[in-house]
Parts: structure tokens; sequence; C-alpha cells
């Protein structure tokens, strides 16, 4: 392995220009400073960064910067730099907890209160239980992790109250944590049947069963959801059990938007990181419905959706730092099927820059050319998916299916021959595809090359046959466009 590819060099290439200050400060205090002095290694490391993934980073080059003099090579200048970078990576593990810890306001306070009752300092503990509990409790930060924050608070609680003698508030506390743990409990059984039933009905990924599934099948949902019906868990439980049974009925739209209902009137409540989960949810019931077969009416309903998650701000998790380029992509893919082309470019010139660096060209010129695809500018579409890399790993296919789209539009023949012959190679050596996603695209490249000759051959009949047929094909990407093609010709 590389030096550059090591543990350590990973684990510092995640480290913020903020975190590398304080990393040094971590590995000089006299605290935690432990054996050999491994400022000089890091040091050494720090000369390469932002980018610890260069080629220059080796391990003669990291030995030269600790010992400029010496040589390296032999057996004893390896085994040094081995037991340096060895030691440097405890610290690093060290101080990625440490840092974790200082995020954490509910696990700085709960063992802050756990420390104070091992050392029987039990009158100051209300003091800090208050703050605890106003850490943990903020306006706008519910969250399911929460609720087992809470238990955890409560359970500390029927230590303290043991200890102070005060048997009924004990009581009182053992309850209140029942409370606050069943309903973490019931909320995660939600999720995971949800994800059960996406992966296995949609996605076709076996499973064999386990505990949670034999649960379920003992368990009245419904009854036990009106349990916590006017509860401060009444929006948890509610809104994952109408997801789940909205995903269990093929995505019923009733109870979606019961789950909607839910989340809008409380979002205000609810911590970023929930937020995000609440919307992911809400999206893939809404997005099951563009699988192969089902229906395409509820864009618009995505559409809104995306837009509200973008003024709340909860397009990202917490500790990232870019938008997920397929977040990006779906917006501007939505914004376009409801014709909001002004406001797909203004997305487009407003969140690029939320984008990792290495997407940011390639995603502005493949937006661009969708954005001008679908306002008729095939010309200036052309222009910016020839500009697109294809190092855009994630949306080789989209690419290819735009080029292709834009080559017809253009009547460009040898071009459109050409992508089909590259597509099909790609889709025949990409083992990730599914058998089912494989032959949509293929099904799509075979209509394609239909709608091409009919084109070239002006036959209407040709057109009005291929037309029907395709009508008629399950599996078929780009579906609407094929027919909207035909029946132009």
């Amino acid at each position: 392995m590389k030096y550059n590819e090591t543990k350590l060099i990973v684990f510092l290439q995640t480290f913020s220009e903020n975190e590398v200050a304080d990393f040094e400060k971590f590995i000089s205090s006299p605290y935690f400073k432990k054996g050999r002095d491994l400022m000089p290694l890091l040091k050494g490391i720090l000369k390469f960064y932002p980018n610890l993934s260069q080629d220059g980073l080796n391990e003669e080059s990291i030995y030269k910067e600790i010992y400029p003099d010496a040589s390296f090579g032999d057996r004893k200048s390896k085994d040094i730099l081995k037991t340096l970078s060895s030691s440097l990576l405890k610290m690093a593990e060290e101080f990625m907890m440490l840092a974790n810890l200082n995020t954490s306001k509910p696990l700085k306070n709960r063992l802050l209160l756990d420390e104070l009752l091992d050392r029987g300092l039990i009158k100051y503990y209300p003091q800090y239980r208050q703050k605890a509990d106003a850490d943990l409790n903020s306006p706008g930060e519910s969250s399911v992790q929460a609720l087992l924050d809470n238990y955890f608070l409560q359970s500390t609680d029927t230590r303290f109250h043991i200890m102070s003698l005060d048997h009924a508030r004990y009581r009182e506390h053992v309850f209140r944590s029942g409370d606050y743990l069943s309903a973490h409990y019931i909320v995660n059984l939600l999720r995971i049947l949800k994800l059960r039933e996406i992966a296995e009905v949609y996605q076709h990924v076996p499973f064999e069963e386990r505990i949670p599934d034999k649960l379920s099948g003992r368990l009245n949902l419904e009854e036990i959801v009106e349990f916590y019906r006017g509860s401060e868990f009444e929006v948890f439980v509610s809104f994952h059990y109408y997801t789940y049974m909205s995903i269990k009925n093929n995505c019923d739209e009733d109870y979606f938007h019961k789950a909607k209902k839910i989340f809008l009137a409380n979002r205000s409540r609810l911590s970023n990181y929930e937020k995000m989960y609440f919307y992911s949810d809400l999206l893939n019931i809404l997005n099951i419905g563009y699988m192969p077969g089902k229906d395409t009416g509820n864009r618009k309903e995505i559409f809104h959706l995306q837009i509200l998650c973008i003024e709340d701000k909860a397009y990202k998790l917490d500790r990232e730092k870019y938008m997920h380029p397929d977040f990006f992509r779906n917006i501007i893919i939505n914004a376009l099927y409801v014709k909001e082309y002004e406001e797909a470019t203004a997305f487009v010139d407003k969140y690029i820059s939320e984008l990792e660096p290495k997407f940011r060209a390639n995603m502005r010129h493949y937006s661009r050319s969708l954005i001008a695809f679908a306002k008729s500018e095939f010309e200036d579409a052309l222009v910016n998916i020839s500009k697109v890399k294809y190092d855009l790993v994630d949306f080789k296919i989209d690419v290819k299916i735009l080029s292709m789209k834009i080559f017809y539009e253009l009547r460009m023949t040898e071009q459109a021959y050409s992508m089909v012959d590259a597509f099909r190679h790609y889709l025949r050596s990409n083992k990730d595809l599914t058998p089912e996603l494989r032959a949509t695209y293929l099904n799509f490249i075979g209509y394609y090359l239909k709608l091409f000759h009919a084109c070239l051959s002006k036959s209407k009949d040709e057109a009005l046959i291929s037309g029907k047929e395709a009508m008629l094909e399950p599996l078929l990407a780009q579906k609407q466009w094929l027919l909207q093609k035909f029946s132009e010709l």
C-alpha cells in the first residue's frame, strides 16, 4: 500500500484547516503527548495539505522531511517511520473521538452527570441536569436520537433519586424512561420495515426473515400508533407509520398525504438532520412511482418538496460540506418537467458552489445542456454536453441519453450511431446494473434506432407501428420522449 493511501493519511485528509491547527496543539500538549515527538512527522505530512493523495507524498519524502541528512530504504528507517506513523494515527483517532464528543452536548452532559454521581456530588446534580435538559430539548432540535438521549437521561435520574432515597421520584423516572425507549423502538422498527419493503419489492433485493419481521407480524401497528396519539412522540411514530404503510401498499396516496401533513405541520420543531430523513422518506415514496410501469403524475409534488427542502437547508447531513450531485441533478430535472426554466437556471447559478469542487464544471455544463434541450435550444445543448467529461461517473448513462436525444433533434446521424455503439458496450460491460435496468436502456436503444430510421425514411406507417409497440413496452427508458417523437412523425 502506498503511504498516501494509509489509514493515517486518509484520516488526516478529512481534517479542516481549523482541525489541522487544533490537532497540532493537541499532539504538542503535555497532557496528551506520549513517547516520541510526533510534530516533525505531522509537519512533513502537512506540507502536502490539503491534497494528501498526491504521489509526492510517499515514505521516502516524509522520512526526508523528518531526517533531512539520513537515507531511507533500509529496515531500520522503514521501522522508524512505521512506528512514528502508528503513534500519530493513534493520536488522530483520539483527536477525532474528542472532537466528536465536543460537538455532542447530550453525551457530554450525560457523562458529566454520571461523574457527579460517581463522585458523590449529588447536591450539584439538579443544577447540571437542568442544563442537560435545556441542551437536549431546545426548540427546533427534536429528533429520533433525542428520544434515546432522553431515555438515558431519565435512567441517570433514577440513579440520582435512589442515591437521594426518593423512591417516588425514582419510580416516576423509571416509567418515564420507558416512554422514551418504547417510542424510539417503535420508530426504528418502522424505519427498518420501510427499508426492507423498498429493497425487496422495488429493488428486488432478497432478505432472510429477521426478528423485526417476526415482531411486526405479531404486532397491531395501527393500534400501537394510537397509543402515542396526542403525546410528544406522535410526530415521529405517526409519520413513520404512515410512510411505511404507504410504501407497503404500493405507494398509497392517502397514507402519503397523512405523513406529509404531519411533517409540514411540525417541521419547525425538527432538527435539520431529522428533517433531511423526513424529506427523504416522502421523496422516496414519490420517486418509486417513476420506476418502470408506474404513474409519473407526481412530478410537481416532488418539485414542491425539493424546494421546501432547500428552503429548510435540509439537503445534506450536518457534517457534510457539500450537496449530493444526485440531489442537485434531480432538482434540475423536476424543475424542467414542470417548465420552471428560469428557476432551474437560477438554481444552477446559486447552488453550483454547494457541490464538491471536482463536480462543479461537469454539473454546470450538464445542467445547462438539460435546460437548453428543454427549451428546444439544441445547438446550445450540444455545446454544453460536449464539455462534460466522462469522469462524472454517476451520470454516464444520463449524459449518453441526453447526447443521443440532441443528435436526433439535430439529425446528426453519424454521431448518433456512434453513441449507440458506445452505449451498448457500456451496458454490457457494467456489472452493477440490474437485469431490469439494463433491459430498460437496451430497449431505449432499440426504439431510438427505429425512431431515427422512421425519421430518415419519412415513413409515417413505420412511426405509427413503432410508437404503438413502444407504448406497450413495460421496460423502456425515456418512454414519454420516444412516444412524443413517434407521434410527431
